[in-house]
């Protein structure tokens, strides 16, 4: 699934798309829609299983959409002009986060990575499936404006979610702040290496290998198609944004 520079350059190319009020909205706490961006992935750090702060599972299996699944177990979050502006702001994040990673799951891994095909070895999709998102990665956070992580860093929740805890979301926002400061190298593809139990050393030179990663990953899944799974996503986020604002997603 997209990673938390992914979910930051996302927050910025969703704004031109939304509505001038909800613009306005978030001009004013764009720290907490920052945060609110790469929040799902708190569980990286305060334990919790990924259902639990995602809302699906994989594979997905035609259940029922992440942010339904959000809004039913969480009904206080359902009306967001019920709330604090800042509180709305991150909960606009969250939404557009599990929309992409859904998407993600949806039409980027379960078609060509995922447990059911049949090329490879899995144990070898998920590791070529990593390299396209580690490069992906690589290029996003090299797109980002300088500034983002004192952005991000401004934000500070308070009882925003129910279900995680101030600290845990603090915690969270530091660790990916602290490696968009100057001069900070991110960890991105060591975090890949160290869950799959493999050699940090080769997968790097994979990704930031363009031939390698012509033959081996984009010979799977284009850098077309990449780009147009941004250009849906980006897309269905906008109007999931808008739904909620105006307080029309209801469970």
């Amino acid at each position: 699934m997209p990673t938390p520079f992914n979910h930051l350059r996302a927050a910025r190319d969703l704004w031109p798309g939304l509505s001038a009020d909800l613009r306005r909205a978030l001009e004013r706490e764009w720290p907490a829609f920052l945060l609110g961006n790469i929040a799902p992935d708190v569980q990286t750090v305060s334990g919790q299983t990924r259902e639990a702060t995602h809302f699906f599972t994989v594979p997905l299996n035609r259940r029922p959409p992440a942010w339904q699944v959000m809004l039913t177990r969480y009904p206080t979050l359902v009306d967001p002009r019920r709330l604090p502006v800042a509180q709305a702001a991150f909960l606009l994040g969250y939404l557009a986060h599990l929309e992409f990673d859904v998407l993600w799951v949806r039409d980027v891994f379960e078609p060509v990575f995922g447990p059911e095909q049949t090329w490879g070895t899995f144990a070898e999709r998920i590791y070529l499936h990593n390299a396209l998102r580690a490069f992906w990665d690589a290029a996003d956070l090299a797109a980002l404006p300088a500034g983002v992580g004192r952005e991000l860093g401004g934000a500070v929740p308070r009882g925003w979610l129910p279900f995680v805890r101030d600290a845990d979301l603090a915690h969270w926002r530091d660790e990916v702040a602290v490696q968009l400061h100057p001069g900070v190298a991110a960890r991105t593809a060591a975090v890949f290496a160290e869950r799959m139990g493999v050699a940090v050393e080769p997968f790097a030179q994979l990704v930031a290998s363009p031939e390698a990663m012509r033959q081996r990953v984009f010979a799977r899944y284009s850098f077309d198609q990449l780009n147009g799974y941004r250009t849906n996503a980006l897309a269905q986020s906008v109007h999931r944004l808008e739904a909620y604002w105006a307080g029309a997603l209801q469970p």
